[in-house]
């Protein structure tokens, strides 16, 4: 499950693309109607959208949560952070409705208190600062592999 802003994130059409790869059975993506991209966007094709984060997290086995990128939305797109963290924030009550061992994303830069809160941040089901660091990693192959050309 992907959550947050789906709409302005790059992030998240990586990982739609290596999800499907892996075969997931289901990819959800969620958030509100302004944050989730065009129904005929082709890279999100064949993933179920919801606006209803509790549902969408019933039983989902990867949580990957994104942080609001105000600097590339419209400041209409979200009422209020206090609201957006009521309907979309991920803290331990939610994680509970997730697979059991479910384990949680976040690319980074995160917004702690709106998209996800400090007790998941940092929980033994979080898996953050590992991404972030293999995230080095890879990047520095990358760039390590065009050079050699």
């Amino acid at each position: 499950m992907i959550c947050g802003d789906v709409r302005h994130s790059r992030v998240a059409r990586s990982d739609a693309d290596v999800f499907a790869a892996l075969g997931a059975r289901e990819i959800r993506l969620c958030g509100p109607q302004a944050l989730l991209p065009d129904a005929d966007a082709d890279a999100f094709a064949g993933c179920t959208r919801f606006e209803d984060f509790d549902a969408a997290l019933d039983g989902a086995e990867v949580i990957v949560m994104l942080r609001l990128q105000k600097e590339r939305m419209a400041s209409a797109m979200i009422a209020d952070e206090r609201e957006y963290h009521a309907r979309y924030g991920l803290d331990t009550a939610r994680l509970a409705r997730a697979a059991a061992g479910a384990v949680v994303l976040h690319p980074g830069p995160m917004n702690r208190g709106i998209e996800i809160a400090d007790a998941v941040a940092d929980g033994a089901q979080s898996l953050v600062l590992e991404q972030v660091a293999n995230g080095v990693f890879v990047r520095m192959a990358v760039l390590a592999a065009l050079l050699e050309r």
